[in-house]
């Protein structure tokens, strides 16, 4: 799922850009839109039975008309938000605001930023520099894109880890092993790879940083093979692989 994170200063023509966007991200894939409210508060109709279930502690509160289901979640961070998103198949979530957050961007209007892919685009634009913008995927998600990626015809078995690597200290204190910066080039070298192996149909590996979602940095692999044993020997070789350079960058 690709982050599209829109920035800019109030009355800049946010809202009226995303409208637009929407219809023009949707003929590449699924589009989901993420606002952040800062200290106002969404306004939820008082009285009505979902909002009273929201109210008495509901994880998810549903209403579903003849035309759409609009739905109450108690979730208030964003890192939750988008693995939901991404799990039930979105392909391009548009998030407004959470300025915060370190994703490139797109800036609408002269707000002063960093990491900014463009500046007052239109929005037939935005499709040459989606690889720009960053990805964010869960375990389900990354067996989503491998599916979606390569023929199945051939596959007999998908395969998936997801660990995160820590180092114990003489105390017995956990910490995280630091890969710097250069983890998304080691994850994409293992990946490649893990697809050199005979039988392996395709791969998708992602290290999700927790520095950005508030979380722990934790990684995904899923290989897609023609049989179990074939994506279990591209597996433990990948696992080896980054193994090897969690120890080579921390000893």
């Amino acid at each position: 799922m690709r982050i599209i994170q829109i920035v800019g200063s109030s009355n800049s023509g946010k809202t009226t850009f995303i409208e637009a966007l929407v219809p023009v991200l949707k003929e590449h894939g699924t589009v989901a839109a993420v606002k952040h409210l800062a200290h106002d508060r969404y306004a939820v109709e008082e009285g009505k039975d979902t909002t009273k279930y929201a109210g008495a502690g509901a994880a998810f509160s549903v209403g579903i008309d003849n035309e759409k289901a609009v739905i109450i979640r108690d979730a208030a961070d964003l890192a939750t938000v988008l693995g939901e998103l991404c799990d039930a198949g979105i392909e391009y979530c548009i998030i407004e605001g959470f300025k915060t957050v370190p994703f490139p961007r797109i800036v609408i209007g002269d707000l002063e930023s960093e990491d900014i892919v463009l500046r007052n685009p239109t929005p037939d634009e935005v499709p040459d520099h989606l690889d720009a913008f960053e990805e964010f995927y869960t375990m389900q998600g990354i067996v989503r894109e491998l599916r979606r990626s390569y023929p199945l015809e051939r596959a007999g078995a998908v395969l998936t880890f997801n660990g995160i690597v820590r180092e114990l200290t003489g105390d017995e204190r956990t910490e995280h092993m630091d890969f710097g910066p250069e983890i998304d080039a080691i994850v994409e070298a293992i990946r490649v790879e893990a697809e050199k192996t005979p039988g392996v149909i395709g791969a998708r590996f992602y290290h999700r940083k927790g520095r950005l979602y508030a979380g722990e940095d934790i990684t995904y692999f899923a290989i897609l093979a023609e049989h179990r044993q074939e994506a279990f020997a591209a597996m433990s070789r990948a696992i080896d692989e980054l193994k090897s350079k969690a120890h080579d960058k921390n000893h």
